[in-house]
């Protein structure tokens, strides 16, 4: 990773966080789909939350192996404590993910859960004011991407 980081310079590195976004949202959609299948045929929300996390530690330890101990050793003990908080609330938002799809039609959850960049926005305004700037476009775009889950979620209950 550090290898092809080091030959994007300027904007090019930004292209790579762009394509890493887009393969997010691609796993990310396909998890839900998933989700939804397991959860109404195969096994209730905790046990589909502890195999998709299982699956995902086993996964990213496989593809990662021979850089783990070295992260590990330069990791501050502070990092550690918000790697922590942010393993809880990714495994908090698959546990109300898993649930969430055992109970709802995925085209209206997978909406609703779409509105977290809401909860990003607010967060980084108040944790992350030295790392990123919010400007008023971003403001706008994240209140779209809101507004067009009301409209879905309203549309659907509708129908």
């Amino acid at each position: 990773m550090k290898a092809i980081q080091s030959r994007l310079r300027g904007g090019g590195r930004i292209w790579l966080g762009y394509g890493f976004a887009m393969g997010a949202a691609l796993s990310y959609g396909a998890s839900q789909t998933v989700g939804k299948h397991v959860t109404t045929e195969y096994a209730p929300p905790l046990v589909g939350t502890a195999f998709a996390l299982l699956f995902g530690l086993a996964y990213v330890s496989v593809m990662f192996h021979r850089h783990i101990p070295t992260d590990i050793r330069t990791s501050s003990r502070k990092g550690f404590l918000w790697f922590g908080l942010s393993g809880i609330a990714s495994a908090s938002g698959v546990t109300f993910l898993y649930f969430a799809l055992s109970k709802a039609p995925v085209v209206v959850v997978s909406p609703v859960v779409a509105i977290n960049p809401l909860i990003t926005l607010t967060l980084a305004h108040l944790l992350l004011q030295r790392l990123e700037r919010i400007t008023k476009r971003t403001i706008l775009g994240t209140l779209l991407v809101v507004l067009g889950v009301v409209i879905i979620t309203l549309s659907r209950s509708t129908s």
